[in-house]
């Protein structure tokens, strides 16, 4: 009877995980994209309410999630408008 070699992997486990990695992955850059959206947005409104430190706080929170977008594969969204 043979022994079963060690190095032949199930390639269709190996597949699904990555897919779903990658899914995963999509989300949370989609997640993150939408958090620095709405952070940016807020630091705005903080702005215009001569709230300075609540301004900053919101702007560290857009650039990380920004930053974590960008790691994930997403896109950067242009905010100049």
């Amino acid at each position: 009877m043979p022994r079963p070699d060690a190095s032949q992997k199930d390639c269709s486990k190996t597949s699904a995980m990555t897919a779903d990695s990658a899914k995963a992955n999509q989300e949370a850059a989609s997640i993150a994209s939408y958090i620095a959206d709405m952070s940016d947005e807020m630091a705005k409104l903080a702005s215009r309410c001569d709230m300075p430190m609540l301004c900053y706080f919101l702007n560290l929170a857009r650039a990380e999630a920004d930053m974590r977008a960008r790691e994930l594969g997403g896109y950067p969204i242009d905010r100049s408008a």
